[in-house]
């Protein structure tokens, strides 16, 4: 019978969706923090489940030649240990070898739907730089003895590790990260503070506390496929410009391969960049739906910028009503787009859009199971997936994007 504290040999085997390897004992599956496959260690249980356990590594008998030296390490000031950045869960990993895990995780989150033995994965695409690409990062303040501390919170006790620089920022914000105890308003800063990093070409780089943005700041300009974009600073945009700039681009070759549905419903749309990607490659009239006031208002001043036709609703899916009929007016002409948050479309949503039938939508995902749990919704109310591709805008983290394309297959 395991029990925590035993030790044994593991032979970590595959990754899980998360980062932890994955090896088998005593007729369980046994999750090894910071492995790779093809290791060999000898490892110690710290937790016990029926179907489970949990075990670290007590000492490498074999290592597995798809690690690097890892690259995502500070300093620890209190114990003078080098420690890894919260979050960067395959900072020891070969980026290749971690791509192809995040496929096969994908692969096997998709393969209990319907249809999947025959669905078609195109090749993941690779983030160009797989260390200092994000553009904006979200920091906490905490106080200490030796004054304010500014960095991630740690994984288990959620107390901040401070940093001097964030191995995946981009280097303008790791250059105002280490001014930032001079500039005007750290001052300010209050024990647990959420505190915001961003950079854009346009603008710079810049900061703010959380919830004390004023009225009358400017919003900023962002650069994508379809022209600058105008963004408010607490409006929601993707932290990897180039993988960003490839998932418009890869949307709009896929639009343009079949013409049938040109009018566009663009879901939980932002600042508009998906559904105006679309309209520049065909598309006749976009109707966008979004939460936030900043980015519906951000959304229209960018469509009257770029010269294009479209309408902006600010309505919080799942909160509010919303009447698809008087969205999609021509189901068999409408492509839906779909891009929700880490939870995934709202209750009742993916229901509600099945029975509306339109012809084809594109569902951009950053959670791999909320996407299977609403695409089993949708085959179900009779679509089909066409293609689906792994985009990988978080390297080095547990996370990365997936877009399908599904097709009415039923009347």
């Amino acid at each position: 019978m395991l029990k925590v504290g035993d030790t044994f040999i593991a032979d970590v085997a595959t990754l899980a969706y998360g980062g932890d390897g994955i090896a088998r004992y005593d007729g369980r599956v046994i999750f090894i923090p910071e492995s790779a496959p093809g290791d060999r260690l000898c490892v110690r249980v710290t937790q016990v489940k029926k179907r489970y356990a949990r075990a670290v590594c007590i000492e490498p008998l074999e290592l597995s030649a798809l690690r690097i030296s890892p690259c995502c390490r500070v300093t620890d000031p209190d114990n003078g240990t080098p420690t890894r950045v919260p979050g960067c869960c395959y900072d020891h990993l070969d980026y290749p070898a971690e791509v192809a895990a995040k496929q096969q995780q994908l692969e096997g989150l998709l393969r209990k739907l319907p249809g999947a033995d025959a669905l078609r994965y195109e090749a993941p695409f690779h983030a160009p730089q797989p260390l200092h690409y994000r553009n904006k990062i979200t920091l906490h303040a905490e106080r200490h003895p030796d004054g304010m501390r500014v960095g991630y919170r740690r994984e288990a006790s959620h107390h901040v590790l401070p940093l001097p620089a964030c191995p995946l920022a981009c280097e303008a914000i790791n250059a105002l990260l280490g001014e930032l105890a001079a500039q005007d308003g750290f001052r300010d800063l209050r024990d647990g503070d959420a505190v915001v990093l961003r950079h854009t070409e346009h603008d710079g780089a810049c900061w703010w506390r959380v919830g004390h943005i004023a009225p009358d700041v400017s919003p900023l300009t962002e650069r994508s496929p379809v022209g600058p974009l105008q963004v408010a600073r607490d409006a929601f945009y993707q932290v990897n410009p180039p993988v960003a700039d490839a998932l418009a681009r890869t949307m709009q070759t896929w639009f343009q391969s079949d013409r049938a549905a040109p009018e566009i419903v663009d879901l939980y749309c932002g600042v508009g960049v998906f559904g105006f990607a679309l309209m520049q490659v065909g598309g006749t009239r976009l109707t966008g739906v979004e939460s936030g006031r900043t980015a519906v208002r951000d959304a229209q001043h960018n469509a009257r910028v770029l010269g294009l036709q479209a309408e902006f609703r600010c309505v919080a899916l799942g909160h509010e009503t919303v009447d698809l009929d008087t969205l999609i007016r021509t189901p068999s002409q409408t492509t839906v787009l779909i891009d929700p948050p880490r939870s995934g479309m709202a209750p009742g949503l993916a229901d509600a859009l099945a029975a509306c039938a339109p012809r084809r939508i594109f569902y951009v995902a950053c959670d791999p199971a909320t996407l299977a749990r609403d695409l089993a919704v949708l085959l179900h109310g009779g679509y089909r997936i066409a293609r689906a591709q792994l985009f990988d805008m978080f390297p080095r983290t547990a996370h990365f994007e997936t877009m399908v394309e599904l097709i009415r297959s039923t009347p």
